[in-house]
């Protein structure tokens, strides 16, 4: 379990296509890079995200993990 956020950051402005194959995590655009947020992800989930990036052909810049905020 983890508490908190993985954040990813990926080169370029993802388009509708990429969008769509992370439906199930935040996408933002953040001037010339894309932003996906995936709140509560295990350390399973983080390497499946990061194998559909792969896949994807997209060029990590950052991945960082947020904790969760005190309640």
């Amino acid at each position: 379990m983890t508490d908190g956020t993985y954040v990813i950051t990926v080169r370029g402005v993802a388009g509708p296509a990429v969008r769509a194959a992370f439906d199930d995590v935040e996408v933002s655009a953040v001037g010339d890079t894309t932003v996906l947020r995936s709140a509560g992800a295990d350390q399973a989930a983080l390497h499946g995200l990061l194998h559909r990036i792969q896949d994807l052909g997209l060029d990590v810049v950052e991945v960082h993990l947020d904790p969760a905020e005190p309640a």
